[in-house]
């Protein structure tokens, strides 16, 4: 009873939401609920390998939130949204191409309420019930390709069981039953499928979390099988785990052969046959007054040097983010057509999430079967920091995650996938030395890169910087920038002019290098938006 007691101890010194054990962990509903009026937000992706087809594989995006109005009552919404092939190709099924792969084009919603019906200090016993639609469903396997579906009823419901052995380990048990119509236009679907799931939790500290669960069919079939196109029972796997990046931020990791997100989908393996390996992550937000800003112990209010410092470089990231409320405006326009603008905001201390818009330069000397494409495209996604050298810690690291597409063409739009992880040093002379991996992906392209970067800051606004790139795989050109950067004051204003030899600014961009040097001026702005506390 004392590993008990001290679990209840630890629980009731953090009104941090992100600090007990999760409610829900990859798809799986647990038996843990949320404290009264927390808020959360949640956005995510599953991922499969992009060798399994061209571009960056297929992806299932979604999002969601659920609020919850007593400490035995939460309410939640979630929708997910698939528009790619399916794994490989069915007997008997038609499909797109000479590979003759299915297509699936679906979104779909949830709204869900779960309600605590029995808790001790080791047994929490709940139920669930969700109410959802395809709002759309068009594919050759549910309904056929030529005659789209819409407002598909399905749901579920579940009575999620979590014993707590101590406060390190958690055992959950969870029963249910999912509702979906048996026939989709002539074509056979889910019917109705009785399930039984289990998982493991395993927290460490109070940071870092880590789960295992299967959920399993018991009567009806959940996969197709590849080889005959027979409906089959596979039971559906997830193994990954959670790190709180902030007391309101956590970044949850999983590799999982589930496809759905969702109470009623959360069965659904990926098709055909449940073998796929999918990556998954998840970014879950919960913001408020009365949750802690961070981990560690703050120095605040930041220095005019060190919102400075929170703009990204030429070509490199800076490990630093925005001050919670503030956003970064930048507007750019250099040779070669490069043209760009982003928008960069802080929902939280040590969160970033990042919006930009950017035409690669058409220069003819850059290798064009590397190009994605110098139509304007969009990215965006999260930058993460770990490591924070003005709060305590010896340097500076920070992750970032952004995903694109073109935007301007009636052309295939070509999906890339980029990702760096940044290290910044500052010296007390002015000197600050960066160091950037980054992997950039798309179609059967990948490019591999090491940046480094070295700058000086005098002290009066005006700051030089210079930035090297090696590439490896399918590049083989390192890309340069070098310039200087000028800050007014405390307006928030600041202009830089930059050489290089990269076709861009941001993420991909700076990864490929073209023959002739190209010549950029950027204008930047930052607004503190704090006060209107719309996050």
């Amino acid at each position: 009873m004392s590993g008990l007691a001290l679990a209840s101890t630890v629980s009731a010194q953090s009104a941090n939401p992100l600090d007990q054990w999760p409610t829900r962990i990859g798809s799986f509903e647990t038996g843990n609920m949320y404290s009264a009026g927390t808020f959360e937000l949640n956005v995510g992706a599953r991922q499969t390998s992009p060798d399994d087809r061209a571009g960056t594989g297929n992806q299932n995006y979604h999002g969601g939130g659920s609020y919850a109005f007593s400490d035995r009552f939460t309410m939640g919404l979630e929708a997910q949204n698939y528009i790619d092939p399916i794994g490989g190709p069915i007997a008997g099924q038609p499909g797109l191409g000479p590979s003759g792969i299915s297509q699936v084009e679906t979104t779909e919603v949830a709204l869900w309420g779960k309600y605590q019906i029995y808790a001790t200090d080791q047994l929490s016993v709940t139920g669930l019930v969700s109410a959802e639609l395809f709002r759309s469903l068009r594919s050759d396997l549910f309904g056929g390709w030529n005659t789209p579906q819409s407002n598909i009823a399905i749901g579920a419901i579940k009575a999620p069981i979590t014993y707590t052995f101590s406060p390190k380990w958690q055992i959950h048990l969870t029963p249910g039953v999912t509702v979906m119509p048996d026939e989709v236009n002539g074509d056979r679907f889910y019917g109705t499928i009785v399930s039984l799931g289990a998982g493991v939790s395993y927290r460490p500290s109070q940071r870092i979390s880590f789960f295992g669960t299967i959920e399993a069919p018991l009567s009806g079939e959940n996969t197709i099988d590849s080889s005959t196109g027979d409906w089959v029972k596979e039971p559906v796997w997830t193994a990954g785990g959670r790190y709180n990046v902030t007391p309101r931020v956590a970044l949850e990791g999983y590799v999982t052969n589930g496809w759905g997100v969702t109470p009623a989908t959360s069965i659904m393996t990926f098709w055909p046959d449940g073998d796929h390996i999918l990556v998954g992550g998840r970014l879950v937000y919960t913001p408020g007054d009365k949750i802690d800003e961070s981990y560690r112990v703050l120095t605040l209010p930041a220095t005019q040097a060190q919102l400075n410092a929170q703009q990204d470089g030429f070509t490199l990231g800076t490990a630093a983010t925005l001050e919670p409320g503030f956003v970064r405006s930048e507007l750019w326009y250099g040779s070669g057509n490069n043209a760009g603008a982003s928008v960069n905001f802080s929902t939280d201390r040590d969160t970033e999430l990042q919006f930009i818009f950017e035409q690669y330069s058409d220069n003819s000397t850059s290798k064009p079967s590397i190009v994605p494409t110098t139509d304007v495209r969009y990215m965006l996604g999260p930058k993460l920091r770990f490591m924070d050298q003005d709060n305590g810690n010896p340097f500076s690291l920070a992750g970032r995650m952004l995903y694109g597409r073109q935007i301007s063409s009636d052309s295939v739009k070509v999906g890339v996938f980029y990702t760096d992880l940044i290290a910044n040093y500052k010296t007390k002379s002015g000197l600050s030395f960066t160091a950037s991996p980054k992997i950039a992906a798309w179609g059967s392209t990948e490019l591999i890169g090491f940046g480094m970067g070295l700058g000086y800051n005098f002290g009066n606004g005006l700051e030089l910087m210079a930035e090297v790139t090696p590439i490896a795989r399918d590049g083989d050109e390192t890309t340069w920038a070098a310039g200087a950067r000028y800050h007014f004051g405390k307006s928030g204003f600041s202009v830089d002019a930059q050489a290089t030899n990269a076709i861009g600014r941001q993420g991909i961009g700076g990864m490929i290098a073209q023959d002739d040097t190209r010549f950029t001026l950027t204008l930047s702005k930052t607004f503190d938006a704090s006060g209107l506390k719309f996050y």
